[in-house]
């Protein structure tokens, strides 16, 4: 399985659901662009990037394959949008 080597968050403000996107680096080689933290009635997600094709349906253009690599992939995107979250608030207090 690929290791996640590096996570970066761009937060988005006054965007509605969309809180973030995230960019994902693998084994230090390969990079994904245009995950997003959305929040729902049920707390945070992560969408997979994805393309509309013609009948106007979102296909998902990266995905994991197993319930294990999603996991851990949502982990480490969450994780790290939670924590750049609470640094935000951190600096904001001074």
């Amino acid at each position: 399985m690929a290791e996640i080597t590096d996570v970066r968050i761009y937060k988005m403000e006054g965007t509605g659901n969309l809180k973030a996107y995230a960019t994902v680096t693998l084994d230090d080689s390969y990079v994904v662009h245009g995950l997003r933290v959305i929040e729902g009635e049920a707390g945070l997600w992560v969408s997979m990037p994805a393309n509309k094709n013609k009948r106007g349906e979102f296909k998902d253009i990266f995905h994991p394959i197993t319930k294990e690599a999603r996991d851990i992939l949502v982990e480490a995107v969450l994780d790290k949008y939670k924590s750049s979250v609470n640094e935000a608030d951190l600096e904001s207090a001074f």
